[in-house]
């Protein structure tokens, strides 16, 4: 998505510099993520080893912030196509059957997102009282991730259905290697 051009005008291009913004802050998050475990390991290794201290709420921190991680990079995935896909025929439909397939498998997949989404909610209110052991966080904010993670990959999906395939947000694909 980063080597597309923008539409010329109208709601394709907002939506456009939606989804790339989107993506952008989605992957910046991640990684910042990513990079707060890595160092609250490494600290938590150093200041036991080194120092003698024990911190164990660094496991609690590294699994919340792994869940965020994942959530965010799981939005960045979805709107640049990137999720693992099986395609097993799609090459040999027409222009017409592609736009009903990308709808159809659009809304399956917002379905999945919305039932994933309402599962973390519920899981979210189920265990407000249930705590961490050493920082007493509530579980809730674990879900929380997974929820926001699935309700934007459901609104993407939304769109996706209503809008179809366009051009800009088609993923690149690899070479085919033909016999």
């Amino acid at each position: 998505m980063d080597n597309a051009v923008a539409p010329q005008k109208g709601p394709d291009r907002i939506a456009f510099y939606i989804l790339r913004y989107l993506t952008r802050l989605c992957d910046g998050i991640g990684v910042a993520l990513v990079a707060a475990i890595l160092l609250l390991i490494v600290s938590a290794v150093v200041a036991r080893d080194l120092l003698g201290l024990g911190m164990p709420w660094t496991e609690e921190v590294a699994s919340l912030l792994a869940i965020y991680a994942i959530g965010f990079g799981s939005l960045s995935a979805w709107v640049r196509s990137e999720h693992l896909v099986v395609d097993l025929f799609s090459h040999r439909l027409s222009g017409l059957g592609k736009n009903v397939q990308y709808r159809i498998t659009a809304l399956i997949s917002c379905g999945f997102f919305v039932l994933a989404a309402w599962g973390a909610w519920i899981m979210s209110d189920m265990s407000s009282n249930n705590k961490t052991v050493s920082l007493s966080i509530s579980f809730s904010y674990l879900y929380y991730g997974i929820f926001f993670s699935f309700a934007g990959m459901a609104l993407i999906a939304v769109w996706q259905t209503l809008r179809g395939p366009v051009a800009w947000l088609e993923a690149p694909r690899e070479e085919e290697i033909k016999p």
